[in-house]
């Protein structure tokens, strides 16, 4: 793999990271950890599924590091809330029926979500994301399906 084949793939991870509402800062960090988890394990991974094993690892690295905030949060008493810093994704669904689409996506389940986002926020094929969340294609599909009827009702 090329380095801009690589530096795509990581730049599409930092997007969905800033998408599901990581900040900035939190995002780069995690993608720096896929690269040079990537860098450490290339050869084992298969080359037909780098761009799912990357979002893979970056979805498991923010399940980590929202645990260690959190117990973070629980121990020190002198909590400071940063001030909200916007995407420009995000400064765009500030505005008008993306607002409601934004807010739609954030009444959902944050499994739907992610299946919605993988689906079309990034065009992934049903296969991949079957293979990123680790779903049989059956009960992806079926997932997807219910999510969209969900997001009809809402």
């Amino acid at each position: 793999m090329c380095g801009e084949e690589l530096q795509d793939y990581l730049n599409q991870v930092l997007a969905y990271l800033l998408k599901n509402g990581v900040n900035r800062q939190d995002a780069e960090d995690i993608m720096q950890e896929v690269a040079l988890k990537y860098l450490e394990k290339q050869e084992m991974v298969d080359p037909e599924k780098i761009k799912a094993w990357m979002f893979r690892v970056a979805l498991k690295k923010r399940c980590d590091l929202g645990r260690c905030k959190r117990v973070k949060d629980r121990y020190t008493s002198s909590y400071k809330e940063e001030p909200v810093m916007y995407t420009p994704i995000q400064q765009v669904l500030r505005n008008g029926e993306a607002a409601e689409c934004q807010a739609t996506l954030n009444k959902l389940n944050p499994n739907y979500r992610n299946m919605l986002l993988l689906k079309y926020g990034f065009g992934f094929k049903h296969k991949e994301i079957a293979e990123l969340l680790n779903m049989q294609m059956t009960t992806l599909k079926s997932a997807l399906y219910r999510a969209q009827i969900l997001c009809k009702g809402i």
